[in-house]
């Protein structure tokens, strides 16, 4: 199996030269601590991967080889890099291990590796240099959903805000404990917990920094089958018309826009190798 460090690796050096203007000057750890900064597609199939995004979403590729391994940086529509994609293997018939690991940012990730440890996780990948460009880790948390952790030693984009269509712009965590969620991720990242409410919904968001910027959401599981993980979102135009069209790529709607749910913004949808990911239009 690929160890997920390399694609970060790779992709650390593609947001430096990706074109996309530096930050005037870098933002305080503060405000950049708990900032998700990338995405990585873990597949068994890459090739079904890339025709099936290419398709729904319009993504492009670009092909690239790290100490020997191929990685595949992934494209929105508008020619910004978004992601990645890296071949994983698993032994027949285990079911798929495909999904995406979305990676946060922190000052330092040894120290970040430790916390996690500490507040009942675990470090699945050890803390490993970037060739020059940071450090990366992986970890799973105290429910045992993956993430990875970066520090950067190279000016990244900063964050503007809402981004345009096909870019990932925002994270849920699925708990199946929403307390154990939030007791996890105050000690580590320190998030501040807020519990929010829009219109009937009443949410709980975790928010970072000195200015309380949104990094993601907890929407609790109940009894459904679902394991906790980190949900990303990639924000589209038209989600319905969307998942009409996932089934004959090869996917699976795991849940279609309804007008109960966001007004019909939301579709939850599974690639043909497993993994889930969200297409919700925004505003909603």
């Amino acid at each position: 199996m690929m160890r997920p460090f390399v694609p970060l690796l790779l992709a650390a050096a593609a947001l430096s030269c990706s074109g996309r203007a530096p930050a005037p000057s870098p933002a305080s750890a503060d405000d950049e601590a708990g900032r998700f900064v990338w995405q990585d597609l873990l597949t068994d199939d890459v090739d079904g991967s890339r025709a099936f995004y290419a398709q729904l979403l319009g993504w492009s590729y670009e092909e690239r080889t790290r100490l020997g391994k191929p990685y595949v940086l992934v494209k929105a529509p508008d020619g910004q890099i978004v992601g990645g994609m890296t071949q994983v293997e698993r032994r027949e018939p285990d079911p798929s291990i495909a999904q995406w690991l979305s990676y946060v940012r922190v000052d330092s990730v040894d120290a970040a590796a430790e916390a996690v440890r500490s507040a009942g996780g675990e470090i699945r990948v050890a803390p490993t240099a970037l060739d020059g460009v940071g450090r990366a880790a992986v970890v799973t948390d105290s429910q045992g959903a993956l993430l990875g952790l970066v520090s950067f030693t190279i000016e990244i984009p900063p964050d503007e805000g809402l981004p345009a269509s096909g870019h990932f712009f925002w994270r849920d965590y699925l708990a199946t404990d929403v307390q154990t969620a939030v007791a996890f991720y105050e000690a580590f990242p320190g998030y501040a917990t807020t519990t929010e409410t829009s219109g009937p919904v009443t949410l709980r968001v975790f928010r970072r920094g000195s200015n309380g910027r949104a990094a993601g959401g907890i929407v609790p599981v109940g009894e459904a089958p679902v394991r906790p993980s980190w949900l990303p979102y990639v924000r589209v135009e038209d989600p319905e018309a969307l998942a009409r069209r996932v089934p004959a790529l090869g996917g699976r709607v795991l849940l279609a826009p309804s007008a109960q749910v966001r007004n019909g913004t939301l579709a939850i949808v599974a690639d043909p190798s497993g993994a889930v990911v969200a297409l919700q239009k925004w505003p909603i």
